[in-house]
C-alpha cells in the first residue's frame, strides 16, 4: 500500500499519511478530547487528571504497536491540516479499523463516512469483512457505523463490537 492515501469527502481531500514523531502532541490532544464523558464526571485534581490521561495515553501508544505491529497508523489531514487520527490493522482474514479519532469541531460533517467507505470498498474488494470495536457511550459513531451495515457481534465491558461484510454479488 502507498504511503499516503487520498479520500474524497464533503470537505474536499482527506490525506492520510503515516504517523510520525512529531505528530505526538496532536496525537495526545486527540485522545484527550476524546476519552468517554463518563471521564469528565470524575472529579480530579487537574494536576491528577493530567497524569491519569499521559500514562493512559502512553499504555494505549505502547499497547497498539505491541498487539498490531503490521497496521497502519496514521495521521488524518485536510487541507494539510491535523485532524484525526486512524489505525488499520490488516491481517489477511478482514480488515480491522483499531482505533479512530476526529478532532470536535469536524466530526458530523461526512469525513468519518467518506474514511469508512473507502475502508468498506477496500474491504468488499478482496471479499473480507470489516471489524471494530466502539465505545457503548459514542453514540454518533454507533449510529453511523449501524447506518453503514455494521452488526453487533458481541459486546465487553463499556464497548460493543461490529462486523460488516459486502453483500454477496448473488443477494443483489
Amino acid at each position: 500500500m502507498d504511503d499516503i492515501v487520498r479520500i474524497p469527502s464533503p470537505l474536499g481531500g482527506l490525506t492520510l499519511r503515516p504517523e510520525r514523531e512529531d505528530d505526538q502532541a496532536f496525537r495526545y490532544q486527540l485522545f484527550s478530547q476524546s476519552r468517554p464523558p463518563e471521564w469528565d464526571m470524575v472529579q480530579l485534581d487537574p494536576q491528577v487528571r493530567e497524569q491519569l490521561n499521559r500514562h493512559q495515553f502512553a499504555a494505549q501508544t505502547g499497547s497498539y504497536r505491541t498487539q498490531f505491529p503490521k497496521a497502519r497508523f496514521d495521521i488524518i489531514e485536510l487541507d494539510g491540516q491535523s485532524i484525526g487520527r486512524i489505525v488499520v490493522d490488516r491481517p489477511g482474514n478482514e480488515l480491522h479499523i483499531v482505533d479512530q479519532a476526529i478532532v470536535p469541531h469536524m466530526r458530523s460533517k461526512g469525513l468519518g463516512t467518506a474514511m469508512m467507505r473507502c475502508l468498506m470498498d477496500e474491504a468488499a474488494s478482496t471479499g473480507i469483512p470489516v471489524r471494530l470495536t466502539v465505545a457503548s457511550t459514542n453514540d454518533p459513531s454507533l449510529r453511523l457505523y449501524l447506518r453503514l451495515g455494521f452488526v453487533e457481534t458481541g459486546a465487553v465491558p463499556m464497548y460493543v463490537e461490529m462486523l460488516w461484510k459486502a453483500p454477496s454479488p448473488d443477494s443483489a
